[in-house]
This record gives structure tokens, sequence and C-alpha cells, in this order.
């Protein structure tokens, strides 16, 4: 098998990359190029503590992240003929919530930070109310409620198994001379029309809508589909409220003008364009006040503030 060292770390775009990029420029340096090669045995010790904590996550994100799991899993026993169960699956989110959260406090991430999971809340000591327990544990079984009982779910269920497009499928295609990765939560033809879903378990965001708007670009590119026949959903699962988003010229356009945007001020600072390199000292700390937003809430403050001399 081949080092993984050889992997070449080259330039690409996605939503999260963005979301990095404008909350701290040192946060996005650290996720995107001082954690690479992190996963290395071999690896210096700084790449490798960044590399563990690019993959901490938070219990909201956890919470979402299981729910999509499930939601994902329901879908695929609805595509091979067999019915799902509402309580089967309320019990499974509980349970990988449960799961997930002994990895984290008995510190499984250390062999294994990709796969075994790392909460900011038990890595940065912050201490948590029952009633806060609660609330997650509510979130993923309302959302849970929430799809069951979705226009989205029954409309799915209408539907065979060969008009499937994408289920959580990473993807990924070319926009201003870049790579552009997409994962799609769920889509479907259904006649000359292609319906894009994409399952929230946060709250509605208007930012949202440039999201969609890039899983339409994909999926005129991927399926050859007029951005007429393209119906966008984001379904807050949550509060079981779906969203439709038209993908208009104006709203497509806006979204093309904001990637480009962003590509351009991304490789503003590289010192390297061809071979996707640059500094850290090109990627300044967003704020010098650990208690800050968004400081208290970022993975790295550790690196930020504990450890300034390497960090810097």
């Amino acid at each position: 098998m081949a080092d993984k060292k050889e992997f070449k770390n080259d330039f690409s775009w996605s939503f999260s990359r963005d979301n990095a990029f404008n909350t701290c420029k040192r946060k996005y340096y650290y996720s995107y190029y001082g954690s690479w090669g992190g996963w290395n045995k071999d690896a210096d010790e700084l790449s490798k503590k960044l590399y563990m904590l690019n993959k901490m996550t938070s219990l909201p994100m956890l919470a979402g992240s299981i729910v999509h799991d499930e939601v994902e899993r329901t879908l695929k026993i609805l595509r091979y003929g067999r019915k799902a169960d509402i309580e089967k699956s309320k019990e499974n989110v509980i349970k990988n919530f449960k799961q997930s959260w002994a990895q984290s406090k008995n510190k499984e991430w250390e062999d294994s930070p990709k796969w075994k999971a790392n909460l900011f809340e038990h890595y940065y000591k912050k201490s948590l109310s029952d009633q806060e327990l609660l609330d997650i544990r509510d979130l993923m079984v309302n959302s849970v409620d929430g799809f069951f009982a979705s226009d989205s779910y029954r409309f799915i269920q209408t539907m065979s198994d060969t008009q499937w497009l994408a289920i959580e499928d990473l993807d990924s295609f070319e926009v201003h001379g870049a790579k552009l990765w997409v994962k799609l939560d769920f889509a479907i033809r259904h006649g000359e029309r292609v319906y894009i879903y994409d399952w929230k378990t946060g709250k509605v965001a208007k930012e949202n809508e440039v999201q969609l708007a890039i899983y339409a670009l994909y999926a005129k590119q991927k399926w050859d589909v007029d951005l007429n026949l393209i119906r966008l959903f984001d379904v807050y699962l949550n509060q079981q409220l779906p969203v439709k988003v038209k993908p208009t010229n104006r709203l497509i356009d806006s979204a093309k003008g904001f990637i480009e945007n962003s590509i351009d001020s991304m490789k503003e600072l590289l010192t390297d364009v061809d071979n996707n390199k640059t500094e850290i000292d090109l990627f300044p700390l967003a704020s010098e006040d650990r208690e800050s937003y968004p400081c208290s809430y970022c993975s790295f403050q550790t690196i930020c503030y504990d450890e300034k001399e390497i960090g810097n």
C-alpha cells in the first residue's frame, strides 16, 4: 500500500471550507494546511495534534450527524423493500449517542481520531447540565419524528429504487477552476424532474439557500437536467418544516458569484497557487481573547492560547 503521505493537498472548495475561512483565518489554516498529513504515524507532533483537533465535534454537530446517519439507514431499509420502524430509529439515535459519548469520555479517539468521537465539551472540560443533555436527546428524537412525519418521506416512499440518484454520496465537480466537493443528503428523479433534499436538525437559516443552489449546479452537470426541472428542499426535521427553494437564475448567479469570490479570496493567501502552498503568518487569529466568539467555540483554541509558541 502506498504511503498516505503521497497524497497531494490539492486546492478544493466546499461550503464548510468557506465557513472556516470566514470564521477565522487561523482556523482555516489549521484545518486545511496545518493538519495535513497528521494521520500518519511519522508525522510531526503538531500536525498530529492539529489533525486530532480537526476531527473534534460538538454536541449539536454530533446530534446532527447521528440523525443524518439514521435517516440514511431508514431510507436504505425502504430501498430494499423492508419497513422502517420509527421506534427502532429513536432507539438507534439514543444508542449511538451514548456510544459516541463513551468513546469521547474514555478518550478512545487518542488511537483513532477519525473514527472515534472526541467531543469539544469533554476535551475542554465544559460543564453540562442534565437539561442540556436532555435537550440534545429531544433534538434527535424530535428530528426522527419529524422525518417520519414529513411529506418528503411520504413522497419518497412512492418512488422505486431505480429513481434514486444519490444518498449521502460525496462527489465533486469543477467550478471556477477548482474542484468543488458536495455531499447530497438525498436526490431522486421523478419524471423529468430531480428532487434534492437536505435534512437539517438546526434552525432555519437563509444562507442554506446558497448551499442548495450549489447542489442544483452539481445536479445540472451530473445528471444533465435543466435548472427549471430541479426541486430543492431544506427539510428542518426538528421543527417539521420543509422549505422549498426555487433555483432561479438570480439565486444561481448569486451562488456562482459567491463561490468564485470565495475561491479567489482563498487563493490570494497562497504563496504557491499551483502547488497549494502557503504560510501560517498569512492567517491571523480572529481574536486575542479566548472567551470571545468564535474562539470560545473553536476546537483549535488549545493551540492558539495554551501553546502559542507552537501555534505561531
